[in-house]
């Protein structure tokens, strides 16, 4: 490995780990495996993160806030409520292979059996819910959404989501990106009190919908 500041290498190490988990799968993915990639000594990485378990955590987490950097791009765009949420939520729905989300269903699979990564997962579902409930709250206080409860509703929207890339993933479901849309965009109208026309539009000059789970994707 080329001579680098500590940051940075602990930056490539957790790219390399994810890549070595969509290919391999959390649970037998070794240190080694990630230290042969890179041309490196196990130690190295030992050095840095201590155990496997700390690695997988801190690459999740390193996943999820280039992510969450992201989200919040869309969501400060000077875009109305209505646009910004769809382009939020195409987002973060699977398309195409959905191989980003390997990552995701493979950690979620994980921590049924390890509370400390269950806990990790956990918070970093609530910081998205969060996001996702801000503005819609922005779009009520405008009088463009109807709910009640806006985390409640982003909860069941984003659940969708993550079902549709179990399907996906696991069951090898093929919905095309029009269909996905079609469904998203029904549902959110359902729970929001909202035209689907109104949803459908899209503003011009919105981030495209490039979906970047992949390491080192920035």
């Amino acid at each position: 490995m080329k001579r680098m500041n500590a940051q940075a290498r602990r930056v490539e190490v957790l790219g390399e780990t994810l890549r070595q988990i969509r290919e391999k799968g959390m649970s037998t993915m070794r240190i080694a495996d990630v230290a042969a990639a890179m041309n490196v000594s196990a130690a190295l990485i030992i050095y840095h993160f201590e155990t496997k378990e700390n690695l997988l955590v801190e690459a999740l987490m390193h996943a999820a806030e280039r992510d969450l950097l992201k989200l919040r791009r869309i969501m400060h765009e000077a875009r109305s409520p209505a646009d910004r949420l769809m382009v939020a939520l195409e987002w973060y729905a699977p398309t195409g292979q959905a191989r980003g989300w390997q990552i995701w269903i493979d950690a979620w699979s994980t921590a049924m059996r390890d509370k400390t990564l269950r806990k990790v997962l956990s918070d970093l579902q609530d910081r998205w819910t969060d996001e996702i409930a801000a503005v819609i709250d922005e779009g009520v206080v405008q009088g463009v959404f109807r709910v009640d409860d806006s985390r409640d509703a982003a909860t069941r929207i984003t659940s969708m989501l993550d079902g549709l890339a179990v399907r996906m993933v696991v069951h090898k479901d093929d919905f095309k990106r029009d269909v996905l849309q079609g469904w998203l965009v029904r549902q959110v109208a359902w729970e929001l009190g909202v035209d689907p026309g109104e949803l459908g539009r899209r503003e011009a000059g919105s981030l495209p919908l490039d979906k970047s789970f992949e390491p080192n994707a920035n």
